[in-house]
């Protein structure tokens, strides 16, 4: 086969699972072409595969951003192992019943501060939801850890606002597939999006100590997110999506580190409404608003939302399906290549500098589908880069 020849108009009927077609929107793919090599796609970091000397927590950033939570659960990573926690009481379950239980308590709240694993996706599509329960109350400034903040130029997520669409270049983590799904919601509900992350001017220097490396990234984020707070009209209110313990409000472990939701709480004087989902998760069932643990310090954030432990069907998360997505075989023709692939489906019509709706990784033999919204995609497949 000819793989310069396109192979267009690749009709697939959805379905909620890979072996059985029951009637549904369809999903039509066009395959781009021949299979590129990493390094052709300029970003050949982005689809480098996990190695045996990769640390742990490292393995399982790099397979979630490939689609492959399943693999970054096998690394033994502890946000896929249960964390239980007590429900808070008189507060609602499930996934739309916690959305808008934060909402209502956001409602008198400048500032909402809510955290994310960098690993488990399901945190990310979270903050998508909360983007459009949030935007009715004042909600139109997202600020996200990830996005690149430039020290002498526009930031990319500045550059790039015209666009409708995620950029590859707006940062790291929006890089993966849900986050940039995140971001295209940010984007369609007309939010602003700022960068806040420290620059390499407001760094510590180069052989500092842990200590000392914290404080300065968490007072240059501090700072910077005071200076976009400054900016805002009045009647603006700010959203900020940040990583793990960046949403604190008191100090944490033995050296008493001060983390920036607690910096900026000081700099501005509001006090934000901090929401963590990485304190708790369950064996299954619904999300549901728990109680702080006991081993963390009273006040650390305001409202505790505890996951369902990811699972996985097909090799993807079963919450994908749960939200809507759709399970899409991976076209023969792309199968037959007899190597390892990461499938990639952009929104037609979109370049590939865009963020993919979905990434999956996939090796002979495996049965892993995409998971998409109905719609028309244009499907790029990269040979993986190792080492």
């Amino acid at each position: 086969m000819n793989w310069r020849q396109a192979v267009a108009g690749i009709a697939v009927l959805a379905s909620a699972c890979t072996s059985v077609p029951p009637p549904g929107p369809a999903v039509t793919l066009e395959i781009a072409g021949a299979p590129l090599s990493a390094e052709e796609t300029g970003q050949a970091f982005l689809y480098r595969v996990p190695g045996p000397d990769d640390p742990a927590g490292i393995a399982a950033q790099t397979w979630s951003m490939l689609g492959r939570e399943d693999r970054a659960a096998m690394t033994g990573d502890s946000e896929y192992l249960p964390q239980p926690c007590t429900p808070a009481p008189d507060t609602p379950k499930g996934r739309q019943s916690v959305i808008a239980e934060i909402a209502a308590q956001a409602a008198t709240s400048r500032i909402v501060i809510v955290n994310e694993s960098h690993t488990v996706t399901r945190h990310r599509d979270t903050v998508r939801q909360l983007l459009g329960a949030l935007r009715p109350l004042g909600f139109s400034v997202y600020a996200a850890e990830t996005f690149s903040n430039a020290e002498d130029e526009a930031d990319p997520v500045a550059q790039h606002s015209v666009l409708a669409w995620p950029h590859l270049l707006d940062g790291y983590y929006s890089r993966e597939p849900v986050f940039g799904s995140t971001v295209r919601e940010a984007k369609r509900l007309g939010y602003r999006l700022v960068a806040y992350e420290q620059t390499p001017s407001q760094s510590a220097p180069e052989g500092a100590d842990r200590a000392t490396s914290i404080a300065a990234r968490e007072t240059a984020q501090a700072a910077n997110l005071a200076a976009i707070l400054a900016g805002m009209a009045p009647e603006e209110k700010l959203l900020v999506h940040v990583g793990y313990s960046h949403a604190a409000e008191t100090p944490l472990g033995q050296h008493g580190d001060l983390w920036m939701a607690a910096r900026l709480k000081t700099a501005t004087g509001v006090d934000p409404l901090t929401v963590s989902q990485t304190l708790c998760s369950s064996e299954g069932g619904e999300p549901f608003l728990a109680l702080l643990p006991e081993d963390r310090p009273a006040g650390m954030v305001d409202i505790v939302l505890s996951q369902p432990v990811t699972r996985f069907r097909d090799g993807r998360p079963l919450w994908r399906r749960e939200a809507g997505a759709i399970a899409v075989p991976i076209p023969d023709e792309l199968r037959r290549t007899n190597q390892p692939l990461i499938v990639e489906a952009f929104v037609a019509g979109e370049p590939f500098d865009a963020v993919p709706m979905d990434r999956v990784y996939l090796e002979p033999g495996e049965d892993i589908p995409l998971m998409l919204p109905p719609g028309s995609y244009r499907l790029r497949a990269v040979v993986p880069a190792t080492g």
